[in-house]
């Protein structure tokens, strides 16, 4: 195998698994968050099912950022691989929008 077949096929599975990474983190805007939550402490559960997609989202966003610092993903790549989550993205201005109406002053 050349080296740049190796590079591509590499290029290849750092796309797929970030995009993975953010399939992950919109699923779990669907997951049972009490299961989740059950065998975790009580200072490292869940309080919401908002800071449980956020955490994936960061993970998934560290992912991306370092295959792009590689130079595994190019830009083109980056915003495609965003674009690909519309729901996601739209549920968490959703949640956005109301924990800030939540805690603004009344």
């Amino acid at each position: 195998m050349s080296p740049s077949n190796r590079d591509e096929q590499l290029r290849r599975k750092a796309v797929e698994l970030v995009r993975a990474a953010y399939d992950v983190a919109d699923r779990m805007r669907k997951v049972d968050l009490d299961a989740v939550n059950e065998p975790r402490p009580p200072t490292l559960r869940y309080h919401a099912q908002y800071e449980l997609v956020k955490e994936f989202i960061e993970r998934a966003n560290a992912m991306r950022e370092f295959a792009g610092r590689l130079g595994l993903i190019d830009s083109n790549e980056d915003i495609a691989i965003v674009r690909d989550h519309p729901d996601l993205w739209q549920w968490m201005e959703i949640e956005d929008d109301r924990l800030s109406s939540d805690s603004s002053p009344e």
